[in-house]
């Protein structure tokens, strides 16, 4: 027989357990652990956030720093955001400890809160911030933990969850971005397009998880060789692809002959065995190709790439 609600004793935490505390916490549990002392003990909504909200790049997760924060398609700004509609310099966001205020900077498209054009004003939390017809924002103060979801929620969903490259649909949003930037200053921009050699050889004698471990290997490879701001993804299944700024396609020969090196040297390590892999590389530049879509350089990549196939793979071609 229960006791009456009255004589029942109060749990001081209502996220107790009963597990006995010498068995080891899961990872899960952990992790359960972990949000419960959160829930428990609000954290202070110490730091200001701008969370992009429009197609290109949704979920994005800007930390406002310093005593000012640049807004625009320049890359002295803060924020270096590369749309057609706003201006090299569109708006500057100032702090002043708990205080936030947006200015625009005499931008051609114009600067809004909550849909309405602004000169200058303060920001609150949960106001929607827009940079001319396409760019918006949500300003939120946040908890460290806030960010540190926000920030995983949008590396899931740019990365690819197998090789931890990024994936297909980021790199047709960065190219396009990048690739309006290149046409619009006369700037060099490569693309490497790559393909593992033999891979349904690599998949039927190691099986699928060897076929996933040489992807994953691939991946780690290239990023150790690879500059910060170049951008490695996932194109679909064994086939990759490298975004390369400021390179002309002669450099990114270099680039793609170097990784090629590095795979072929480097084995792949699955459980208690070790293989090695190839790829073969189409490369092709704005210049190159000539090329005024970006669906024009893909092309021509991929027909170079088709070249470096037929002449024996585990290549480099750049030419058609």
């Amino acid at each position: 027989m229960s006791a009456p609600p009255s004589q029942r004793p109060e749990s001081s935490n209502a996220f107790s357990s009963a597990r006995p505390a010498s068995t080891a916490l899961t990872p899960a549990r952990a992790n359960l652990r972990a949000t419960q002392r959160h829930l428990a003990t609000p954290e202070q909504r110490d730091r200001a956030l701008l969370v992009r909200t429009d197609s290109a790049n949704a979920g994005q997760v800007l930390k406002l720093t310093g005593d000012r924060f640049g807004l625009g398609r320049h890359p002295d700004n803060q924020a270096c955001v590369d749309d057609d509609g706003i201006s090299r310099f569109h708006a500057r966001i100032s702090i002043d400890k708990t205080k936030y205020w947006v200015e625009d900077l005499g931008s051609s498209n114009g600067t809004y809160i909550n849909g309405r054009r602004i000169t200058s004003c303060e920001l609150n939390n949960g106001d929607t911030l827009n940079l001319g017809p396409r760019v918006s924002f949500r300003f939120s103060a946040a908890t460290e933990h806030e960010e540190r979801v926000l920030k995983q929620l949008y590396e899931a969903s740019v990365r690819d969850p197998l090789t931890g490259a990024f994936n297909r649909h980021y790199f047709s949003s960065q190219l396009a971005s990048e690739f309006a930037f290149a046409a619009r200053h006369g700037q060099p921009l490569s693309v490497i397009l790559l393909d593992v050699d033999f891979f349904k050889k690599v998949n039927d004698t190691h099986g699928h998880l060897g076929g996933d471990a040489a992807l994953v290997h691939l991946s780690r490879v290239f990023a150790k060789g690879l500059r910060t701001e170049d951008l490695l993804a996932r194109y679909g299944g064994e086939e990759f692809v490298i975004l390369l700024r400021g390179i002309p396609v002669d450099r990114a020969v270099a680039v793609a002959d170097r990784l090629r090196l590095a795979l072929e040297s480097q084995p792949v390590a699955h459980g208690e065995t070790k293989f090695t892999i190839t790829a073969s590389f189409g490369c092709a530049s704005l210049v190159c190709c000539q090329a005024t879509t970006t669906d024009a350089l893909i092309e021509a990549a991929d027909r170079r790439l088709y070249r470096a196939k037929e002449e024996g793979r585990n290549r480099v071609v750049a030419n058609d």
